[in-house]
């Protein structure tokens, strides 16, 4: 009777603490036995973490480990887990960061033409990057962006729509159109316009832009490499592209180069690559419903 009462007692005991430890997290998420999610409370405490199993036998097993065992494993886990965490730190700081170059010929503040024999003021402001003809509109912009960026988003979005690549929502693909009415709910974010059905759409889109503007660059390159209309390189014209140019998307819109040169030029001043770009597809004869070159008649920047 003694000997069932100690055993009781002692059962007792750990089912105690396994309750005590239910609240602390393990520094694994698999069972090192078995490879299954650990369950929560089910674990082997040691003095650097507790190692995390998924059932009583694999408890006893991991138990069993010498010290020196216990802890490598302790370390690895830990070691792996900062090792994730890292990553998406990374992920989503490269998120925050993307924009688009700023491609509009006119300041962000004043709306005066920036000179382009000059260097205008360049500022990364809310995440993207604005251009402006001096400083001071700078420090303007800088000091109350939601007074200015408003003007700035609507020319993007007219240069923009005459070059968007669908007419459907990019994120359900449901149709932007209703009864022949446009329904899209548009938005311009860090200098790109994104087209979407509604505000649930929209809300995946802010959360992460870069995804989103891959998915329009894909759309955008295969549309538009089917009637680019320059034959030979945006930088060096007299060189040809031959039959395997180098093709990158800027702000939506396709450039082609004859080498990576030429491509590292292009990344240096979008603006003005662009706009030879935008200018040949003016001049062609081919229109831009999602599919090519700007719209004729089609108003570029903040011209209107």
């Amino acid at each position: 009777m003694r000997a069932l009462l100690t055993a009781l007692i002692a059962a007792l005991a750990i089912s105690a603490a396994f309750a005590a430890s239910a609240s602390i997290d393990s520094v694994n998420k698999k069972c090192p036995i078995s490879d299954m999610p650990v369950k929560e409370g089910v674990v082997v405490s040691t003095d650097a973490g507790d190692i995390g199993v998924c059932c009583g036998n694999c408890q006893k097993k991991v138990a069993a480990w010498d010290d020196a065992k216990k802890a490598q494993f302790v370390a690895n886990a830990t070691a792996s887990d900062d090792a994730d965490v890292k990553k998406a730190a990374k992920a989503d700081s490269e998120a925050k960061s993307w924009t688009e170059p700023y491609l509009l010929n006119t300041c962000a503040a004043s709306g005066r033409p920036i000179d382009v024999k000059g260097t205008p003021t360049t500022k990364v402001i809310d995440g993207r990057e604005l251009k402006f003809c001096c400083g001071g509109c700078a420090a303007a912009v800088a000091k109350d962006p939601a007074k200015w960026l408003p003007k700035v988003d609507k020319a993007i979005t007219v240069r923009q729509m005459a070059i968007y690549p669908t007419t459907t929502c990019i994120v359900s693909g449901e149709p932007l159109m209703e009864d022949g009415k446009d329904t899209a709910v548009s938005m311009v974010i860090n200098n790109r316009l994104f087209r979407v059905c509604c505000k649930m759409c929209a809300r995946k889109v802010m959360a992460d832009p870069a995804k989103y503007a891959a998915k329009l660059d894909t759309m955008a390159m295969k549309a538009q490499a089917k009637a680019y209309p320059l034959k030979t390189c945006v930088v060096a014209s007299t060189n040809g592209l031959g039959d395997a140019p180098k093709q990158m998307m800027v702000g939506g819109r396709l450039v082609q180069t004859c080498c990576g040169g030429c491509a590292k030029k292009v990344t240096a001043d979008p603006a003005k690559y662009v706009a030879i770009v935008d200018a040949a597809w003016a001049k062609s004869k081919v229109n831009s419903d999602g599919a090519g070159a700007v719209k004729k008649g089609g108003k570029t920047d903040a011209d209107g």
